[in-house]
């Protein structure tokens, strides 16, 4: 696991931290399960979690005798599945911080495992870990345990072996902890994964006892694979366009002060050291001086005697001032630096680039992709926007954000391309004398609707007109009007490079261009007829969010249909149909079902989940639209079963591996697709998929039994 680069480069005081610590039934990490997770800010102590959970099998009275939790404390809590993505989502790009924390992520790696859900170790700092750096192996070894500790940096043992209790102990102590961590020049988060991971003896204790060796797990740079073959922000600027030129160069016998100095009244961040742009052997940045500065005396000469050679960074990592920016991404994070030379086609030295300023170009793709978006002129310019789209998946992926997520920041793309385009198709109708005859919404649909739109997009989208004052006559005018518009939207859509809908489910055609009566009498249709196609079309529509225009008209639609799905009982179950016989994808003889050596994962796998959610979210009447917020609005229900809660969870793990799939056909120059090669399922995955899949064969009888409990 490569741990997020801004992360590594964090002090510890600013450092976004969780402390976390669980209760068990025993110290297996393999066999034991969780019986209590407890976690807490350090720096914000008034968030705190605490959670019992039922581990499904009965508790030790050794354990109990610990920890005090029975088994009638846990008969009526939570089991895992349904906890464990409340706890993800609070680590999410954080460090998790414990006492012996690999223990605790070895035990949610083995649960994970068991459930058949997905988890993924986030990056850690172990406390005893990090007070051998400070005091030493042999102090630690007398000191013994987190209670010894606590006693050690006067902190208050309260409500020890509670998981919360040990957790804000934990937290208590690492903050009294940086102090002691600084002055070993231990200073940032990348400092203490590299202080830690020399601790050898005891990594190797803890490895033994089966545990997740968190500095091995951490200590490794970030890898930022290139796209190849797409053209967004990285791969159209060069490095010279955001460089600094005219870098000061020192000789090796300058002092730490003369450097420091210089570095002050020229506002720099770093400094190289050579003899000239020809003969650079180092380079000398702030940290290195803090660092320096750091030392004890007793040990160094005073700062304005240490000389550059002593302190310098060597060899340079360079780029030449002609790379593009992902060069120096990509040279950043396999090297473990924070700045580059950057060189001239001779090789002499003409300027740097920091990992600062790389960093914010990076994170400022998002906001660019949106700003240009909105302020598109034409379909050309939409389409340079939307360029950028995969080099931003593939950046948040690496960093570890969460697939749903990322699906819905590329949704909002897609969501903002139609909002621009039926601006521009609005300009273009006012342009030919041709006025807005009334007011409408125009909306999104299907998986844009919900939030989980991937890289391979298609057209989905609809409008709602209003009704008012209109004759026959005026209604087929404004039917007529609507329909004009809905085809310029789709027009610049499709020249933006998002393709016109196989299926034809675009504000273009007439069964997707509607009044707002039009539209009470289609879906009265679908329900009361209930053929395929109609299920096929309550589908695609219930999942619509409204993108520009008058929204009065969707809520105005919502309330007139929301009911005629719920009072039809009949149709929700033929509904539910839509998941009878699903397998998941699996032959007879338990393997992936694959067609030209990919296995259609949205067809096998997604379809039938969010078909799930989707039915028995209409049939609780719930406004909600991603399949996230729809999985834990039903679990607020007393009616509805647990297992729900990890549907949400199966989805994500899904759209992962598709959008993974989709940004290596991209970088390959194939067109994105929703169907996956077995070669991108890494360690575990292959495992976890079989239990989504043995899952999805029991939808239709839980929908069913959903359906008719009420």
């Amino acid at each position: 696991m490569g741990y997020d680069m801004g992360l590594a480069t964090i002090s510890l005081e600013k450092l976004p931290v969780i402390s976390l610590d669980l209760e068990t039934t025993g110290l297996r990490p393999k066999t034991d399960r969780v019986v209590q997770i407890g976690a807490a800010d350090p720096f914000d102590e008034s968030w705190q979690m605490d959670m019992l959970v039922n581990p499904g099998i009965a508790i030790p009275p050794l354990s109990t005798a610990i920890h005090h939790i029975s088994d009638d404390d846990v008969a009526a809590a939570p089991q895992l599945p349904s906890l464990l993505p409340r706890l993800r989502e609070a680590i999410s790009a954080k460090v998790v911080i414990g006492y012996n924390i690999g223990f605790d992520l070895s035990v949610l790696q083995a649960e994970a495992e068991r459930h058949g859900l997905e988890w993924q170790p986030p990056p850690a700092l172990c406390l005893r870990q990090l007070a051998g750096v400070v005091l030493g192996d042999q102090t630690m070894l007398m000191l013994g345990d987190l209670q010894a500790l606590a006693v050690h940096y006067g902190v208050s043992e309260a409500d020890r072996h509670t998981a919360l209790g040990d957790a804000l102990m934990t937290g208590r102590i690492y903050k009294k902890m940086i102090a002691d961590l600084n002055a070993r020049s231990v200073l940032t988060l990348g400092d203490a994964w590299r202080a830690v991971a020399g601790l050898d003896d005891m990594r190797l204790q803890q490895v033994r006892a089966g545990w997740v060796d968190v500095a091995a797990a951490s200590y490794q740079p970030v890898s930022m694979h290139p796209l190849a073959r797409i053209d967004p922000y990285p791969y159209q600027h060069r490095i010279y366009e955001m460089m600094r030129a005219a870098p000061v160069i020192m000789s090796p016998d300058c002092t730490v002060l003369a450097a420091a100095s210089r570095m002050r009244e020229d506002r720099l961040d770093c400094i190289f050291v050579g003899s000239g742009p020809d003969d650079i052997a180092g380079i000398v940045s702030e940290r290195d001086i803090v660092h320096a500065m750091a030392t004890p005396l007793s040990q160094v000469k005073t700062a304005r005697d240490i000389s550059l050679r002593t302190i310098m960074s060597t060899p340079v990592i360079t780029v030449r001032d002609q790379d593009f920016m992902y060069v120096g991404l990509g040279r950043i994070g396999r090297h473990d630096v924070r700045h580059l030379g950057v060189t001239d086609a001779r090789g002499a030295l003409i300027g740097w680039l920091s990992l600062r300023e790389l960093m914010r170009q990076r994170l400022r793709t998002a906001v660019v992709i949106g700003d240009r978006m909105s302020s598109a002129q034409s379909a050309p310019e939409m389409k340079e926007a939307l360029q950028e789209l995969p080099f931003l998946a593939t950046s948040l992926l690496s960093d570890g954000v969460a697939a749903l997520a990322i699906a819905a920041v590329i949704s909002n793309a897609y969501r903002t391309a139609l909002q621009q385009a039926a601006r521009l198709a609005e300009q273009q109708m006012r342009a030919n004398g041709d006025d807005m005859p009334c007011s409408y919404v125009l909306l999104v649909l299907g998986s844009a609707g919900r939030g989980e739109s991937l890289l391979a997009a298609d057209q989905d989208h609809a409008i709602i007109y209003s009704d008012e004052g209109a004759d026959s006559k005026e209604y087929q005018r404004r039917q007529r009007w609507f329909e004009t518009l809905g085809g310029l939207i789709s027009d610049s859509l499709d020249a933006a490079g998002i393709p016109y809908c196989k299926g034809r489910v675009m504000s273009s055609q007439p069964q997707w261009c509607r009044s707002v009566s039009g539209w009470v009498q289609a879906v009265q249709s679908w329900i009361g007829q209930s053929r395929p196609q109609d299920i096929l079309n309550v589908d695609i529509f219930f999942d619509f969010a409204p993108v520009h225009g008058d929204l009065r008209l969707c809520t105005e639609l919502e309330e007139k249909i929301s009911p005629l799905a719920v009072q039809n009982r009949g149709f929700l179950k033929m509904l539910a149909r839509n998941t009878a016989g699903a397998t998941g994808g699996l032959t007879v003889f338990g393997s992936l079902k694959t067609q030209g050596g990919r296995f259609n994962i949205k067809l096998y796998m997604l379809l039938p989940l969010t078909e799930t959610l989707r039915v028995l979210a209409l049939s609780r009447a719930l406004d909600e639209r991603s399949s996230a917020e729809r999985a834990r609005a039903l679990l607020q229900l007393d009616d509805v079963p647990p297992e729900i809660g990890g549907f949400a969870e199966d989805i994500h793990f899904c759209l992962k591996l598709v959008l993974r799939q989709q940004i290596k056909d991209i970088s390959a120059g194939l067109p994105p697709v929703s169907a996956i090669e077995e070669t991108i399922l890494q360690s575990g995955e292959r495992q976890l998929l079989k239990a989504i899949q043995n899952r999805i064969r029991y939808l239709e009888p839980l929908i069913q039994a959903c359906l008719f409990a009420r």
